[in-house]
Formats: structure tokens, C-alpha cells, sequence
């Protein structure tokens, strides 16, 4: 069966950005519940730690573009998607195509993944209900109290992170900088995700994405986790919105400082 040529523009992309983002949570969220509830079953190690979510966040990546890039572009991310509006590579009527999208993927992978490790919770939650033991397999909270790191450096550490993955991604895709071959661009954007995991992991969790974040947090508001919106003092909203912020200066950024400065084509 083939319907291409007739399928509306919006709803390819819709349908894009939504198998896209599902890849992306349920491969990323995945590598986290592996060594939450691996290390914690087996009382070990063996599924390693940070550096495993790292790499696995950044492969998750590399996969939800090449699924939806060729469709879409592989938004994958709602402050991804208002950067490029931002910067006029996309319509103001795609965004919220591209956002409900990214949302949909994100919950339906959560809602999959506690599925899929819906035992090894049970082995790990020994109280019988959800806890803070398993509650960042689907979304981030910060490493540190709130009395020792600051709302401010929360808020700028989310802004900062979703900077560098728009300059990353505008850098990759910069047919006038570099000239990354189209097949190389998801690993080299997924690559990039992993530095920033690297880089920027310890305050926050680096989400630096709005929809993997707010959609799986409130997936385990539903399935009866404690209090995920009131966990940190309430800090849900800052990787929900300040990733925006932080995605529309980052994009400026690389426009201002790279971008207008290419030689013009003679």
C-alpha cells in the first residue's frame, strides 16, 4: 500500500515527530532504567552508571533522527522546534504540529517502558509502592537538595545545555560550515548529546528537553509515584520550560556569531 503522495505535509511530519521521540525516550529512558534497576536488583554495578545513560541517550538520539530526519528534520524536542522557528528554518503553524508530536512519543514510550519494566520495579520498590528510588528512570531531578544548589543554577544549567545542543545541531547542519555528510548527522548530533550528558549531567540530570522530561514525569504522576511535580521544591518547571529559552539563545548565538558571516556565494 502506498499513500505518500497524498498524505498532508503536517500529518507526515506529526507522524514523524512522534515515532522519532518515541525512539528517543524509550531507548534513552531505557539505558536509565537498565542501571537504576539493574544495579539495584542485583546489588552491583554491572550495568554501569552515568556513562552508560550518556552514551545511550546520545545513540537514543542518533536513532530517533534517522527515523523521522529525512521526514521531519528530527526535532525530537520542543526547544529544539521553537529554535528553528526562532531562526526561520520552520513555520510558525509547524510548531505546534512538531510539539504535540513530541509529546505524544515521549508519554507512549514511558507508558511502554514502565511496561516492559514493570517486574524489575517491583523487584527494587520492596514497599510495595512507587518511590524517589525509581522515579528518575522517566524524568530528571536534581542531584544535589535544593539547599545546596540554587533555583538560579538549575534554571541556568538547563538553559545552558539546550545553548549548546542548538549550536551543535545548527553547526552540523550548516551546509556552509563543515559540510557533514547527511548520513554522518545523527551520530554527530547524538555525539553531541552524550558531551553535553558528560559535561552538564551533575546538577540536573541534563533533560535540556522539554517533552522527555514533562510527558514521562506525568505518566508517573498518573501511575502513582509520589509527587513527581512536587519533588525539589517543585523544580518540574524548570527543565519543562527554560530549555525554550536556552534553545532560542543558543540558536541566536551560532546565527549572530557564524551563521550571517559565511561568504556570499558568487
Amino acid at each position: 500500500m502506498k499513500i505518500g503522495e497524498n498524505t498532508n505535509q503536517y500529518v507526515r511530519e506529526f507522524l514523524a515527530e512522534t515515532l522519532g521521540t518515541f525512539a528517543l525516550v524509550i531507548f534513552g529512558d531505557g539505558a536509565v532504567a537498565q542501571v537504576v534497576l539493574g544495579n539495584a536488583a542485583r546489588g552491583d554495578t554491572f550495568f554501569g552508571g552515568f556513562l552508560n545513560i550518556s552514551f545511550g541517550y546520545g545513540l537514543a538520539l542518533m536513532i530517533g533522527i534517522c527515523i523521522s530526519g529525512g521526514v521531519s528534520g528530527g526535532h525530537l524536542n520542543p526547544a529544539v522546534t521553537l529554535a528553528m522557528a526562532a531562526v526561520k528554518n520552520l513555520k510558525p503553524l509547524q510548531v505546534p504540529v512538531y510539539m504535540a508530536g513530541q509529546y505524544l512519543g515521549a508519554f507512549l514510550a514511558a507508558l511502554v517502558l514502565w511496561g516492559e519494566y514493570a517486574d524489575a520495579i517491583k523487584m527494587v520498590e520492596t514497599s510495595g509502592s512507587y518511590t524517589s528510588a525509581t522515579h528518575g528512570i522517566f524524568a530528571s531531578y536534581p542531584f544535589f537538595g535544593t539547599d545546596q544548589v540554587t533555583t538560579l543554577s538549575l534554571a541556568l544549567d538547563q538553559m545552558l545545555g539546550t545553548a549548546m545542543l542548538l549550536i551543535i545541531i545548527l553547526a552540523v547542519t550548516d551546509k556552509k560550515n563543515m559540510k557533514i555528510e547527511s548520513s554522518l548527522v545523527p551520530l554527530t548530533i547524538g555525539l553531541g548529546l552524550t558531551a553535553i550528558h558528560l559535561s552538564f549531567g551533575l546538577n540536573a540530570g541534563s533533560a535540556i528537553n522539554p517533552a522527555r522530561d514533562f510527558a514521562p514525569r506525568l505518566l508517573t504522576s498518573m501511575a502513582g509515584w509520589k509527587q513527581p511535580f512536587k519533588a525539589a521544591q517543585s523544580w518540574f518547571w524548570i527543565p519543562w520550560l527554560l530549555p525554550h529559552v536556552g534553545g532560542v539563545v543558543g540558536a541566536l548565538i551560532y546565527q549572530f556569531m557564524i551563521g550571517i558571516h559565511h561568504p556570499l556565494e558568487e
